[in-house]
C-alpha cells in the first residue's frame, strides 16, 4: 500500500481541493490511500489497480469506509441485484423492500431495522442519486468481523477504480451524509 494522504478541513469544498489536487498531481492511482477527515468524522479512502501481468487478470477496486461508534443499532448491506442473487431471493434469502422503486429494483437490501433504513436513505433524493448512479457497489453498516466487539463499519465498496475526484466526491458526500445521520456528534464547545 502506498503513503497514506492526510487531508483535513471544515468543509468537504476545502477538503476536496486538497484531494483533487493531489490526485491530479499523482495522476495514476494505482495503490492510493487516503483519510479524510471533516467536522470530526473520519472517512478513509482506498484505490487500487493492478494491471495483472501474463496469465494474470489483475483487479480493481474504490472503498471508503468509516468507523462508527459501538452504540449503532442499525445494520443494513445492500449490493447489485444480479442473477446469482436472484436465485438466492428463489431459495430464500431475505430482500427488504423500502418502498422507492428504483433502489428496490437495483439492490438485494437486508437490514435488522427496515423502518430505520427508509427514514435514512429515503428522504434524500442526491443519495439516492448516488446509489443508483454506482449500481454495482455494496453499501453496509456492519461489524469488521462476527468476532464480539468487532468495530462497526459504514463502508462502500466498488469492483471499479473510481478515479475522478468528482465521483470520488459524490460517493464520499454520500457516505459522509450518512454517518452524520447514523452517528451525529456532540456540538463543539468552546
Amino acid at each position: 500500500m502506498s503513503n497514506v494522504h492526510i487531508f483535513s478541513a471544515d468543509t468537504e469544498a476545502v477538503l476536496w481541493q486538497e484531494v483533487a489536487a493531489t490526485i491530479t498531481r499523482e495522476g495514476d492511482l494505482f495503490d492510493y490511500s487516503a483519510e479524510l477527515i471533516q467536522d470530526g468524522y473520519h472517512i478513509q479512502l482506498d484505490v487500487e489497480i493492478d494491471l495483472g501481468g501474463g496469465f494474470e487478470g489483475g483487479f480493481q477496486s474504490t472503498r471508503m469506509a468509516a468507523q462508527v461508534p459501538d452504540n449503532t443499532r442499525l445494520r443494513f448491506a445492500l449490493h447489485e441485484q444480479d442473477w446469482l442473487h436472484e436465485v438466492g431471493k428463489l431459495l430464500g434469502m431475505t430482500d427488504v423492500e423500502l418502498g422507492d422503486p428504483e433502489l428496490d429494483a437495483a439492490f438485494i437490501i437486508t437490514t435488522n431495522n427496515e423502518a430505520a433504513l427508509r427514514e435514512l436513505l429515503l428522504p434524500d433524493l442526491a443519495l439516492r442519486q448516488t446509489l443508483l448512479r454506482h449500481q454495482e457497489c455494496r453499501l453496509t453498516l456492519a461489524p469488521a468481523s462476527h468476532e464480539a466487539g468487532a468495530f462497526v463499519y459504514l463502508t462502500f465498496f466498488k469492483e471499479t477504480a473510481l478515479t475522478d475526484p468528482a465521483e470520488l466526491r459524490e460517493v464520499y458526500h454520500a457516505l459522509y451524509t450518512l454517518l452524520r445521520k447514523i452517528a451525529p456528534l456532540p456540538p463543539a464547545t468552546t
